[in-house]
């Protein structure tokens, strides 16, 4: 589990003030990682959904014994947030969901603090891109490990995501046992 964070280093209560961040155009990125976008976009051309646009997380917290990891899932499918919560904790984890901004403000701030985000882009009245900046940002929480989830797979989508600090990249629709190898590579248990 993540250490207990003190609540006000949590105060998310501003942290999605302000404009929205315009993705950087594919074009001004580096030659490595439009390729790597390339190939991604080739594969879900190919499979229909990412399968390997995932990597290790740094600085994930060892697990105490008889403990279990906690996955926050922030998406605004409220009944596909149901059934990742249900499939995630037969798969022993602890879940916790948030749909809009005032639960995903309020989950970041609840200790204890998640051991991985599954994060969607398309949120009422915010970007999920937006989120992870501000997550990557904060003092507590900016390594924290974060898969997006989410059916924006277009090669900006993906390059975005990965470049904003993403861990993993997996699009909509997918396959659960694909989400489960892409959590258990971002979390050191593959």
């Amino acid at each position: 589990m993540s250490p207990t964070p003190d609540k006000t280093d949590l105060d998310f209560t501003h942290v999605f003030d302000g404009p929205l961040v315009k993705p950087t155009p594919l074009a001004e990125s580096s030659k490595e990682q439009k390729k790597a976008v390339e190939v991604g976009t080739a594969e879900l051309e190919k499979a229909g959904y990412y399968v390997n646009i995932v990597r290790p997380a740094s600085g994930v917290a060892p697990l105490a014994p008889g403990a279990k990891r906690t996955i926050l899932c922030i998406d605004d499918d409220v009944p596909l947030l149901r059934i990742l919560e249900r499939k995630l904790t037969m798969d022993g984890y602890v879940v916790r969901t948030a749909s809009e901004r005032s639960a995903i403000i309020a989950e970041l701030q609840r200790a204890p603090s998640p051991d991985l985000i599954l994060l969607d882009v398309g949120l009422p009245g915010i970007s999920g891109f937006d989120v992870l900046r501000k997550v990557r940002k904060h003092p507590k929480l900016g390594n924290l490990p974060v898969i997006m989830l989410t059916g924006h797979v277009a090669p900006d989508d993906v390059h975005q995501g990965m470049t904003c600090g993403a861990d993993g990249y997996v699009s909509k629709p997918f396959q659960f046992d694909t989400l489960a190898v892409a959590i258990k590579t971002v979390l050191g248990m593959q």
